[in-house]
């Protein structure tokens, strides 16, 4: 035992540094950004150890500071303004011509307030982004559909085309075929004819002064059914080489002609694009309208509730358009309606038509009372009149998440994920989910008052 406590005293002993004096921090921290010593031996080296220990653990403090401002990712893109522009406006600045042009005035409106009803949850989830990307070649594209629909012709640029917005086409006497080489790269296919006329009276009997009155006259024996449709839509779609899903093609059919559209697909995923076939009164097709892009992933990402979403239909930078399933369900609805309506009796002696005020022999419209004003154009208003805006209260029932399509500033498609809103008006808005900072969102559109105090309208701030 006391062999080894000599020893461990005589290594203790052996030790250079053992009557260092213990260094302030300061001092080590002043060491640490003074110049290095040429001389680097044993005391410089635990000097050295213990400088680096304290400067990593600086650097580790600031990066967790700096970090989150430098790694916040930019926004994926910035949405189309659909208003063509915002200005921010002082509600101290005076109504000037700049700001008339650059805003929208009206002098009475309606204002909708928005409630979530006790259908709208408060859950939030999560959503993939996809950005459309073109798919091919524009003169292959054409070249191909001249084959498919017989058409001759080599495809020409279109005179209106430029190089941010390339476009060509192939016309051959009513035929026509053109393709749109930026955004959802959408070509099409239109073929009119000239149909039959009906017309009252023949051409020799009329008189100089006398109109003919013709009609086109239907021939729904020569349009083909709704089931013969669909299986020529079909072939139309497999030679044209789309993607799609047979039990997604919707048929119209009447005495005067006949459509069917479906969804665009890419890579399976329902684009929230649509593909278009028209057939026209003699059973021939006449239009044919498609895309070209595929959708590439852009990331999944965190989204707001339905009750959240509620509060951004005010806002009107949130929209979105949706699939066009939901368009045709309201259509359906007011259809049912109207027909629930026109069923029921209309009491005698009551008519909703309005009744056209008389006209004095200069023909302009008396005035009702002494002092009232006549106003015919919207935008001059009358100062004994009261122009606060109409508010409507709304309450959103139900709410469905579906995905949007929406265009960038620079003519790019997306698809988004979002809510489709059902109020108790039956209709429905259409707002991306997405949470905040994910898309870059344009200037809000401000609605002006007129101030029938002032030559100009009125001007209020702009609240972000």
């Amino acid at each position: 035992m006391n062999e080894e406590f000599e020893l461990q005293k005589r290594i203790a002993s052996a030790d250079p540094g053992r009557d260092a004096p213990v260094l302030d921090h300061t001092v080590v921290t002043g060491a640490s950004l003074g110049k290095p010593q040429r001389q680097f031996g044993f005391r410089g080296l635990r000097l050295g150890v213990g400088v680096g220990g304290f400067s990593l653990a600086v650097t580790a403090v600031a990066l967790a500071v700096t970090l989150p401002a430098v790694m916040t990712p930019p926004a994926l893109f910035t949405v189309a303004d659909a208003s063509g522009g915002g200005q921010k406006l002082s509600s101290s600045a005076e109504g000037t011509s700049d700001m008339a042009e650059s805003s929208v005035y009206w002098p009475s409106w309606i204002s909708y307030e928005y409630n979530a009803g006790p259908g709208v949850t408060d859950a939030t989830g999560n959503g993939q982004v996809f950005q459309g990307k073109l798919v091919g070649d524009p003169l292959d594209i054409l070249k191909k559909m001249s084959i498919l629909f017989g058409v001759t012709g080599e495809p020409v640029r279109d005179e209106w085309s430029d190089d941010s917005y390339p476009s060509y086409s192939i016309t051959e006497e009513n035929a026509y075929l053109s393709i749109y080489w930026s955004g959802t790269g959408s070509w099409s296919f239109s073929n009119w004819s000239d149909y039959r006329y009906d017309c009252a009276a023949d051409a020799a009997e009329a008189s100089n002064d006398e109109l003919q009155s013709c009609e086109p006259q239907p021939t729904p024996e020569l349009i083909p059914s709704a089931s013969e449709l669909k299986i020529e839509a079909v072939s139309l779609l497999e030679r044209a080489g789309l993607d799609f899903q047979e039990d997604s093609i919707t048929i119209y059919r009447d005495d005067w002609g006949a459509y069917a559209s479906l969804p665009y697909l890419t890579n399976s995923v329902e684009s929230g694009l649509q593909t278009y076939l028209n057939w026209g009164m003699d059973g021939q097709l006449t239009y044919f309208s498609s895309h070209s892009i595929e959708l590439v992933p852009r990331g999944s990402f965190d989204t707001v509730s339905a009750i959240d979403a509620v509060s951004r239909i005010s806002e009107g930078r949130w929209y979105g358009n949706p699939p066009e399933r939901f368009y045709r369900s309201i259509e359906g609805q007011m259809a049912a309606d109207s027909r629930t309506a026109s069923s029921e009796p209309v009491e005698a002696g009551i008519s909703d038509e309005i009744q056209p005020e008389p006209y004095l022999e200069d023909g302009t419209a008396p005035a009702t009372e002494p002092g009232a004003v006549s106003i015919d154009d919207p935008y001059i208003q009358d100062p004994n009149q009261n122009y606060e805006p109409e508010i409507i209260q709304l309450t959103v029932e139900r709410a469905e998440a579906t995905m949007l399509s929406v265009w960038d500033s620079l003519g790019n498609y997306w698809l988004v994920p979002g809510y489709v809103l059902f109020n108790d008006q039956g209709w429905f808005d259409s707002v991306i989910s997405l949470e905040e900072g994910v898309i870059e969102l344009p200037e809000p559109m401000v609605m002006l008052p007129m101030d029938v105090n002032q030559k100009g309208p009125a001007v209020s701030e702009m609240i972000d």
